[in-house]
């Protein structure tokens, strides 16, 4: 069998090949095609096959991420706004979680859409920018050579075998990629079920708030889609039927549950879901990586699944462009494994933690956890600690020995690694505001609020701090000469939001394309220049990095230097100055929008992959032949 080349030229860039057409494949192939990366995107569903809705909820975070390809303008037109998320303890109001007060978010609000509207608003995105899906099977890979070899299996059972640079599994929990490569699918926990199903409810349930009802008896979970339709989510602990859950058992369950009562109409589909909590032992295997469902499942609670893939979409497209582009090093690569797994690993407790004390059936158990989420929603906790969680605003890729090292700080004073309210859209990386020039969500809720910054490499962020004096415009002079020419500055200091977060001092942050912070220091050339060096960016002129060992990975986010997949390359010096230049100015801030309502999100798809299997000592180099068993999840 003849082995294609995914290159016809000399010179011609080898299309990244990502397996799986799902949200998350299909944001990872527009951020690649939006950067002028090739990619071919193949996708084994049967393109009419009726999946019913899987995921529901987008949340601030993700809609920040997918406006950086033009999606989340038209998601939110599409999509019922979810303004809060309310909990219930034996139908009494135990506290909310308000996105409605979010203030550092263009999208205040989280969105209710069914999966396959989400999947349509993407794809059509990726068809403009040049993309196709199509229709195929994996049924081998080979990665023991110098680049990964795929075999796949189109319709009429031609075989192919494709050599790519790059392969990406976005392909699900049953993830063959995943299988063929032999990375392990590592979990613990015991698996809890869940009955849902999506239709109308006839009663007076609010339809922009996503409600958790426990009660001693489980637990019961609604998501508005709007017009009266909802997704429902109940615990059944002891389902052994072979049969869909019927009306009849949500109905029971809401007439115990829920705050207030409701009649359900009949049910578009129903089914059984299985919760479990799986990571995969890596997310990278040399030149193939794993994003979304084929590198972790969790809970449902909350609706963090397909919203983690899409930072893992982001996360990967911006730093694999750039090594393929040449204007990131190699090594930049390394900490996507790192970074993403962690933040993985974290949701895995959180949502696992928020199932259990949904669950908790002792009066005392009850009695415990009701009272401190009352004391956390009087004394503020709740809002304070509980918004960012839910929005994934907290996630960071803070340097983190253990998970308790990524938790959010008292203080509101960002650190290297974490988000800073600063957003991109490809096309646009001159410091203008989110929101101008806009219309619809973003310009209403964004308003000029917050920068933009360039999105596919670092931008020096300027913070005057208190106020500017002649020594802060001394210094500002200082670093704009220390920079290459070209390099992507925008002055924030007239922008008030950024005071909790800064501080009083003057600074000079290095932000990287998807506004986590890569260094944090004072305005120094010299520290500046370090810092340069150390977030792995290709300058004009001048060679590759060092190999400063692991502090050169943590800086944008990770210690990943010990057993990197990627040489190191070779040492460069300081970059010599170069002719002053001014800062992008910074416009006036704008009052802050008032946010209008948001959705919910629910319940993955009803097919989940077998318990794990025990991590396997992992060889040097692997080949995994067609027709290989799955040692992950079958």
């Amino acid at each position: 069998m003849m082995t294609i080349p995914l290159r016809e030229h000399p010179g011609e860039k080898r299309p990244v090949l990502i397996v799986g057409a799902g949200p998350v494949g299909l944001v990872l192939a527009c951020e690649l095609l939006s950067q002028g990366v090739p990619v071919r995107i193949i996708d084994g569903t049967p393109p009419d096959s009726a999946l019913h809705s899987r995921a529901i909820v987008v949340w601030p975070r993700s809609l920040e991420l997918l406006d950086r390809i033009g999606a989340a303008e038209p998601l939110a037109e599409a999509g019922n706004r979810l303004s809060a998320v309310s909990y219930f303890s034996q139908k009494r109001p135990l506290g909310a979680i308000e996105m409605s007060r979010l203030k550092d978010t263009p999208y205040p609000f989280g969105l209710v859409i069914p999966q396959d509207r989400t999947e349509d608003v993407v794809r059509e995105r990726m068809v403009a920018l040049g993309g196709k899906v199509e229709q195929g099977k994996v049924t081998g890979l080979d990665n023991a050579g110098e680049r990964p070899v795929v075999e796949v299996t189109w319709p009429g059972e031609r075989v192919e075998q494709i050599e790519a640079d790059w392969v990406i599994g976005a392909d699900g929990a049953h993830s063959s990629v995943r299988r063929f490569a032999g990375i392990s699918f590592l979990g613990s926990g015991e698996d809890v079920l869940f009955a849902i199903g999506d239709g109308p409810i006839d009663g007076d349930l609010h339809q922009h708030e996503l409600l958790y009802c426990y009660t001693r008896g489980g637990a019961l979970g609604f998501a508005p889609f709007g017009n009266g339709l909802f997704r429902l989510a109940v615990s059944v602990p002891g389902w052994t039927e072979g049969h869909p859950p019927p009306r009849s058992l949500f109905q029971q369950v809401m007439d115990e549950r829920a705050p207030r009562r409701g009649l359900i109409g009949p049910l578009n589909w129903t089914t059984i879901f299985r919760a479990r909590r799986r990571v995969a032992e890596t997310l990278r295997d040399g030149r193939v990586f794993l994003a979304g469902d084929a590198g972790h499942i969790f809970s449902a609670a909350g609706a963090q699944g397909m919203n983690t893939g899409i930072q893992d979409a982001v996360n990967l497209g911006w730093k694999l462009a750039g090594v393929i582009r040449g204007t990131l090093e190699p090594g930049i690569l390394d900490t996507y494994d790192s970074e993403r797994r962690t933040a993985a690993e974290r949701v895995v407790l959180t949502t696992a933690k928020q199932t259990s004390w949904g669950l908790f059936h002792s009066r005392r158990e009850v009695a415990v956890r009701d009272t401190l989420v009352r004391v956390a929603r009087r004394t503020g906790v709740l809002q304070r600690f509980g918004a960012p969680l839910m929005a994934q605003h907290d996630v960071t890729y803070r340097p983190a020995e253990t998970l308790w090292d990524t938790l959010p700080s008292l203080t509101r004073l960002a650190r290297v690694g974490d988000r800073l309210p600063v957003f991109s859209r490809h096309g646009t990386a001159d410091g203008s505001a989110v929101g101008e020039g806009a219309t619809g969500a973003s310009a209403a809720a964004g308003g000029g609020r917050w920068p933009t910054v360039d999105p596919e490499r670092p931008t020096l962020l300027l913070w005057a701090g208190e106020r500017q004096h002649d020594v802060w415009v001394d210094q500002r002079a200082a670093l704009l000469e220390a920079l290459p020419a070209g390099f992507p500055v925008v002055d924030i200091s007239a922008w008030p939001g950024f005071r909790p977060l800064l501080g009083k001092q003057p600074k000079a942050v290095l932000v990287r394309p998807d506004g986590h912070i890569a260094s944090l220091s004072e305005p120094d050339p010299a520290e500046l220049r370090i810092s340069l060096r150390r977030t792995r960016v290709v300058l004009p002129g001048l060679p590759l990095a060092a190999n400063l060992g692991s502090e050169t990975v943590t800086e944008m986010g990770a210690s990943a230097a010990a057993g990197a997949q990627t040489p190191a390359p070779a040492p460069y010096a300081a970059p010599a100055p170069a002719p002053a230049r001014q800062a992008a100015p910074a416009p006036a801030p704008a009052q802050h929008a008032e946010p209008a309502p948001a959705p919910a999100e629910q319940p993955a798809s009803a097919e989940q992959p077998a318990p794990a299997e025990q991590p396997a000592a992992k060889p040097a180099s692997r080949k995994a032949r067609p027709g290989a068993p799955d040692k992950a999840a079958s």
